[in-house]
């Protein structure tokens, strides 16, 4: 009913609603741009009335106490030895501890939970660092794709095959990795 609503308040002529292109409606209701950056340089590409969230999962350099440095890579088999350590200071800059000291992090598991979502990589390596927050993005069963943008190092040669490889690194189950990553014919360049 809400799609037909829709419609009929976009255009005056019922006539018109059958020749539109009805992919216009398929937005998603919400977008998060999760920045791993500390800085503002999401909020340039971003205006206020776009709906944009931005969430600073690592914190914001306006607010230094919020900034989480660290390694997040719970997968690594070495972990289990930091967690076994009977100090605490093995495990301070662990980022999944960090994240616990803001509600960043539960925003993105809040988001996750919601619908089913697209995830758009830009400039991120995806490397180990991050792997722990990456995994739970990738391999979460509302995620549908993954389409990472790419940069052209010259006219032949693009980073599309390294950023591929540090996807896979992200994941557990192989199969759902070649399923979700969006083949580099349908992936674009940033320009």
């Amino acid at each position: 009913m809400s799609y037909v609503k829709a419609f009929k308040q976009k255009f005056e002529k019922e006539e018109e609603i059958f020749e539109c292109d009805k992919t216009e409606f398929l937005l998603p209701n919400h977008i998060m741009l999760l920045n791993f950056n500390y800085t503002k340089t999401a909020e340039l590409y971003v205006s206020p009335e776009s709906g944009f969230t931005i969430n600073y999962i690592h914190g914001n350099l306006n607010k230094p106490e919020s900034v989480i440095f660290g390694y997040g890579d719970e997968l690594d088999e070495n972990y289990k030895n930091l967690e076994n350590l009977r100090e605490c200071d093995g495990l301070r800059n662990i980022k999944s501890i960090k994240y616990l000291e803001a509600d960043n992090y539960r925003k993105v598991l809040a988001f996750i939970e919601s619908e089913p979502y697209q995830i758009l990589i830009m400039g991120h390596s995806c490397g180990n660092s991050d792997r722990t927050l990456l995994n739970t993005l990738f391999e979460h069963k509302n995620c549908v794709s993954i389409k990472p943008y790419f940069y052209k190092i010259n006219q032949q040669e693009t980073n599309y095959l390294e950023l591929a490889q540090n996807i896979s690194r992200n994941f557990t189950d192989m199969k759902l990795m070649r399923d979700r990553v969006v083949n580099k014919v349908y992936c674009e360049p940033l320009t």
